[in-house]
């Protein structure tokens, strides 16, 4: 079915969505929009289907559902990209969603807090906190560098990281979140560094001997070819023993079309076979282990790489 002739049958989706959420069936309506545009989505080659999400953002609905704390901010992106930092402080729920919520606004807040892509990043977080302590727990004093760290709150729930057991280097080419690390972690043994992706790639700014390596967010938005490259590059700063963990949602991220279309929110989707691609530059004399998991709704798909 080309586009031309889905734009009517989009355009009910998005006539029945509002008409629902202006009833005060907002959940309801949520679900109902969510499954369409999953489907939609599937139907479709991606240059037509970026035509449909310009057809959601022009449509009245738009306007309704940018009372959401998480869809306004992801739609405007006040830093310039969509999953910022604060973004995922209001995933978390360490940030207020604003004294100025709207009734619709609150409504559409409790409905996303509970999406299955948002558990996902709140498990990863945790998942996060548990791979600082598995390497505490086995090497004294460890080094670990967390890359694109935002604002680095998993160490809130990483028992060794709150011992002062571990030494942390959060970098991040958001000056924002690594102010925010300083102001709030300050009792924690972590440092902040500036720096791009392009600052690693050129050895500009080098680590070494780092027990642990981590990038959570960051490879959903990276090529194929930059993401070998970093990971080759991240591989090459870990000592003897040391360990690489990747994080990458999958295609299987029920949220993907809501995100593309509503919060104008593009993700690069890997799955595991993926993802375990991007290890293929590393010397397979250098490598001990290569290992893949998922979490539970198999939104997310990890790869730890552990140096010899």
């Amino acid at each position: 079915m080309t586009t031309l002739a889905r734009l009517p049958a989009t355009t009910e989706v998005l006539d029945t969505t509002r008409d629902a959420i202006t009833a005060g069936h907002v959940h309801q309506a949520m679900a109902g929009l969510r499954r369409s545009l999953r489907e939609i989505r599937s139907t479709l080659p991606p240059a037509d289907w970026a035509l449909v999400g310009e057809q959601v953002r022009r449509h009245p609905l738009h306007e309704l559902l940018l009372e959401s704390p998480f869809t306004r901010r992801a739609f405007e992106k006040p830093r310039g990209y969509a999953g910022d930092a604060v973004l995922m402080d209001l995933i978390y729920g360490k940030a207020h969603p604003g004294d100025d919520l709207s009734p619709l606004g609150g409504m559409l807040y409790g409905y996303e807090f509970d999406s299955p892509c948002f558990q996902s990043v709140r498990t990863r977080r945790a998942f996060l906190a548990r791979e600082i302590d598995s390497v505490a727990a086995i090497r004294p004093h460890p080094r670990v560098l967390s890359v694109a760290s935002g604002h680095l709150r998993e160490i809130e729930w990483s028992s060794a990281a709150r011992a002062g057991t571990v030494e942390i280097t959060a970098i991040d080419q958001d000056r924002d979140s690594l102010a925010c690390i300083e102001q709030q972690y300050g009792r924690y043994r972590v440092s902040t560094r500036p720096a791009t992706i392009g600052d690693l790639l050129r050895r500009t700014v080098r680590f070494e001997n780092q027990d642990l390596a981590y990038a959570a967010g960051l490879y959903d938005y990276l090529e194929d070819d930059l993401a070998r490259t970093l990971t080759t590059a991240l591989f090459g700063a870990l000592g003897p023993g040391g360990r690489l963990l990747i994080a990458n949602f999958t295609p299987d991220t029920y949220d993907a079309a809501f995100m593309e279309s509503i919060m104008d929110w593009r993700l690069i989707y890997r799955s595991p076979e993926d993802v375990r691609a991007l290890a293929d530059r590393i010397a397979p004399a250098e490598v001990a282990s290569i290992e893949q998991f998922a979490d539970e709704n198999r939104h997310v798909t990890y790869m730890r790489v552990v140096r010899r």
